[in-house]
């Protein structure tokens, strides 16, 4: 056995060994881009070269598809990489662009400490161009999360339709309707892996269809660089690392592209935060997602477009960081907003009562008090707008809480702000239409899944699909027919549809009723509570025993914990409480706001399952409507989504359209009922 002296000496050599490594390593250069580096004629793009190893740098020399490009460079800057104790260097030419379309092959060569180095990359460059006589707007909705499930249970809940009479909506297997997103013509899937991890999140997801290229975890529109160790993984992504946290290498999205290139307007809509991840890849540049105030301030002064704003119109929540009380800064960016003619909103009342074609904030949510957290890149409360279930006053299942305002009683719903963006962007300007790009998002079908609340997260998808209508009506009205929608999601999370349940509303809603589960492993005790509604909602971590599990490790008696002993029924298993096969859904329509209720008489919800609180790595659909629609078919990447956009804008789409029109929507040919 060792002593400690002889291992605290051998500890010692160690250290010195790796000390020594580290110093004598041999020089290296890296060019940070991706393997698979995409970009449109003229995309703006940080091109960064790191030199590790090396004493000192000169005679750099870069090409760029046989063009010399070295003068583009800023002089070698010294830059601790990798958190070591080794000479390190950073060189930049940012917001570079390529003109000439194809391959072009990057060279860097460089002298690092006497040794002579080489890197290469190839990037290809897509030709975009606009005619002067095809303008065409592009809606992007993305419902966040929003799988194939989520979009099976808000058709199962708004389209399965009992009137007074007991005549339902969903008859045998059919839908007299289908939801708007279903009725789209065009549909394929969409893969959704990062650089770093098969499991998404909204960032780097947002970053592939927004700029056409990969990223990691947590990414605005940027690429990983050799400083992110400062604050990366180790907690310590605060004020102090910022100056690493916006370094990154930047790739411009296609909203800034469209406004910087051809004038076009741009706009988000979201019921989160506007500064959460995905309308953030709208209109920031940071490696980190939760640099909150400085993606509030970049939405007004914008890298891309020489420090003006980002956007024509900007509704959702998350008030505080645009404030002087939240910012560390004290800039109030509201009041610069509006200096800079900007209408600013608050309100649903508010937002109704906007005409003018004028450039729109809206922000509905905010803090009761707000600060900046102690981090000092974010404030202490970023709230996101009230869900859709809330917002309609309907009653939260037992297991669900109840829903706090704080003050911010009168918030629109995502439709409204839907079509004020919509009538806001097409704006006449003098005398002839400007072309625009929106996103649209419906957040809380995420936000909703991460703690397994399926009553919050499948209304607010049925939010999302009353928004996809209001696009569409809007759309269809235009002569010119000159709108692509595209409606997908970034990511899917873990719900699944597991049947139908007949829980009175007397359990369903009881919150003084529970039972605890309790569990006892070898990696530590867990605990779960359980309401009336699990038989609605069995969620992550609840022990649900199927019968068609009896060759598995599950043991016991079949079914799930709950508060109140079910109902069987042999001759009618469609009456049982809980049935996971037998049964249709059936729910009820209030008539003045158009959306299905929770709770009376004769409501048969659905039953949904969670396998997880996160995120998944499964792919997600997309479906399409308009100009260049069908060059969303099959299965795509998501970085696809980008360039199809792109495509649908600049290139001649006629003959595409036309076989949508008249093949794949001809009477001759098979119609799905409900569409």
């Amino acid at each position: 056995m060792f002593s400690q002296r002889a291992m605290r000496a051998g500890l010692g050599t160690l250290a010195l060994a790796i000390s020594s490594f580290a110093q004598t390593a041999a020089p290296s250069v890296s060019i940070l881009l991706p393997e698979r580096t995409r970009l449109l004629e003229g995309q703006l793009i940080d091109i960064v070269l790191e030199v590790r190893n090396a004493a000192s740098v000169s005679n750099l020399s870069v090409m760029a598809g046989g063009i010399d490009i070295t003068s583009k460079f800023g002089a070698p800057v010294q830059t601790g990489l990798d958190c070591d104790a080794s000479t390190d260097w950073v060189l930049r030419a940012d917001l570079q662009s390529f003109d000439t379309p194809g391959d072009v092959k990057l060279d860097v060569s460089l002298s690092a400490g006497g040794s002579a180095l080489r890197a290469s990359r190839n990037i290809l460059v897509r030709e975009f161009k606009i005619s002067a006589g095809r303008q065409r707007n592009v809606i992007l909705f993305i419902g966040d999360a929003m799988g194939t499930t989520y979009r099976d249970a808000a058709r199962l809940v708004s389209k399965a339709i009992v009137d007074d009479k007991g005549n339902s909506t969903f008859r045998e297997g059919f839908f007299d309707d289908l939801t708007d997103m279903d009725k789209m013509p065009i549909s394929g899937l969409v893969m959704t892996y990062g650089t770093d991890s098969i499991v998404p999140d909204s960032a780097n997801t947002g970053t592939a269809w927004a700029t056409g290229n990969k990223s990691f975890l947590n990414a605005v529109n940027t690429f990983t660089d050799g400083t992110d160790c400062r604050w990366r993984f180790n907690g310590l992504a605060n004020a102090a690392n910022l100056g690493a946290i916006t370094d990154n290498p930047r790739v411009e999205n296609l909203w800034q592209y469209l406004k910087r290139r051809y004038n076009y307007r741009a706009g988000i809509v979201s019921t989160a935060s506007v500064t959460d991840a995905t309308p953030a890849v709208e209109g920031a540049y940071v490696g980190y997602r939760q640099a909150r105030l400085e993606i509030a301030r970049q939405f007004l002064e914008n890298p891309m477009l020489k420090g003006k704003p980002a956007f024509d119109v900007i509704l959702g929540g998350g008030l505080d960081p645009f404030t002087a009380e939240g910012r560390t800064d004290k800039r109030n960016l509201v009041a610069e907003f509006q200096a800079l003619g900007y209408t600013y909103v608050t309100t649903a009342a508010g937002l109704r009562n906007v005409s003018s074609g004028q450039p729109l904030l809206g922000l509905f949510r905010g803090s009761p008090t707000k600060a900046p957290a102690s981090d000092g890149i974010r404030t202490s409360g970023d709230p996101n707008m009230e869900v859709a279930y809330d917002k309609l006053g309907l009653q939260r299942p037992a297991s669900e809480p109840a829903p706090n305002f704080q003050g911010y009683t009168d918030q629109p719903m995502l439709e409204l702000m839907t079509a004020k963006a919509l009538e806001t962007l097409s704006a006449s300007s003098f005398f002839y239409p400007t072309p625009f790009i929106l996103m649209v998002e419906a957040a809380s079908i995420d936000k909703q899944s991460h703690p397994n609340q399926a009553a919050g997260t499948i209304w607010d998808a049925i939010e999302m699909d009353k928004s996809v209508a209001v696009a569409r009506k809007w759309a269809a009205k235009r002569s010119s027919r000159d709108t692509l929608i595209v409606v997908s999601a970034d990511h899917d999370q873990s719900m699944h549809i597991i049947g139908v349940s007949n829980i009175p509303d007397l359990e369903y809603f009881d919150r003084n009723k529970s039972e605890n589960v309790a569990y006892k492993t070898s990696a530590g005790n867990q605990s779960f509570t359980v309401y009336g509604d699990s038989y609605s909602n069995a969620r992550a971590g609840l022990p649900f025993i199927n019968n068609s599990t009896g060759a598995s490790n599950n043991t016991g008696t079949a079914g799930m914990p709950g508060s109140f002993a079910p109902t069987n029924s042999a001759t009618d298993p469609a009456s049982s409480t809980y049935s996971t096969y037998f049964g249709n859904p059936a729910y009820k329509l209030d008539p003045q706001t158009g959306y299905p209720v929770n709770s009376g008489a004769g409501i048969r919800r659905i039953t949904v399952g969670f396998r997880t609180g996160d995120h998944t790595g499964s792919s997600v659909p997309v479906t399409a409507e308009g100009p260049g629609a069908y060059l969303f078919t099959g299965y795509m990447d998501q970085t696809d989504l980008f360039f199809k956009m792109a495509a649908a804008i600049s290139n001649d789409t006629s003959a595409g359209d036309k076989f949508v029109e008249e093949v794949l929507m001809s009477p001759s040919n098979p119609k799905t009922i409900g569409k």
